[in-house]
């Protein structure tokens, strides 16, 4: 077994949800200690906490000071910011503003808020890894503009925290999913699971999160000089540009 893990620290926001529960389900079995961060209910988190042994706490990424004081003094190693909001589905020109300001509050000033605890610790021991999750929605994709517009933003903030790590032997790695079958959908149909299944989840062999937990897996267990900067999982039948589907 790799001994990337053993002993280190991996913060997992979002880690309760589809992805991040699955990978923390990976990266408990490698002698890696897990922190894994959400604002599910408690009896969600406590459910993980038992099948796995990850520490998993109720932390929202949109409050700057919780997550200072919670995360700064861990100094983790790896950081996985997979948490995110998914809004409504509707039209630039057609949104609620608590949903468009909500969907700006997690998926892009979360992540800086996170970065903020965790990043000049690992610049200071000149070692760690951050992995970012943007979408294929950056492209972008029709009926959910502004969750592209916040995607589009952490494919450039990775692309910058990559730059601004230079010379460090700090790793930034961006995963961008396709269509995956995590149930965040629902969010785009006021909560709808049925009506998300039926018009995005079936007409196409989606991803699963486990899939998509292995990729970052993959690349987080990369050896140190190596840093997979980008990686896109895709469903096959998902092309780029090519998805539409009637009832969309």
């Amino acid at each position: 077994m790799s001994t990337t893990f053993q002993g280190k620290l991996a913060v997992v926001l979002g880690g309760s949800g589809g992805i991040g529960s699955a990978l923390v389900r990976q990266l408990t079995t490698t002698g890696c200690k897990v922190l894994a961060a959400s604002v599910d209910v408690e009896e969600k988190l406590t459910a993980l906490a038992a099948e796995t042994g990850a520490e998993c706490i109720h932390l929202d990424v949109r409050d700057r000071a919780a997550v200072m004081a919670r995360l700064q003094p861990l100094a983790p190693d790896f950081l996985i910011l997979a948490h995110g909001a998914l809004g409504r589905t509707g039209t630039l020109f057609d949104q609620p503003e608590e949903s468009a300001q909500r969907l700006v509050d997690v998926n892009i000033l979360g992540i800086q808020n996170c970065l903020q605890a965790c990043v000049p610790a690992m610049i200071a021991r000149n070692d760690g890894h951050v992995v970012m999750i943007s979408s294929v929605a950056i492209y972008p994709s029709l009926g959910q503009p502004i969750y592209s517009a916040t995607k589009a933003a952490v494919h450039s903030m990775a692309k910058n925290l990559r730059m601004e790590l230079f010379p460090s032997r700090v790793r930034v790695t961006e995963i961008r999913p396709g269509r995956v079958r995590s149930g965040m959908h629902a969010e785009m149909f006021d909560g709808d699971l049925a009506e998300a299944t039926r018009r995005v989840y079936d007409p196409v062999h989606c991803l699963t999160a486990d899939e998509i937990a292995e990729g970052i897996f993959w690349a987080l267990n990369k050896p140190a000089h190596l840093c997979v900067a980008e990686l896109e999982m895709v469903a096959t039948e998902h092309v780029i540009g090519g998805v539409r589907y009637n009832g969309m």
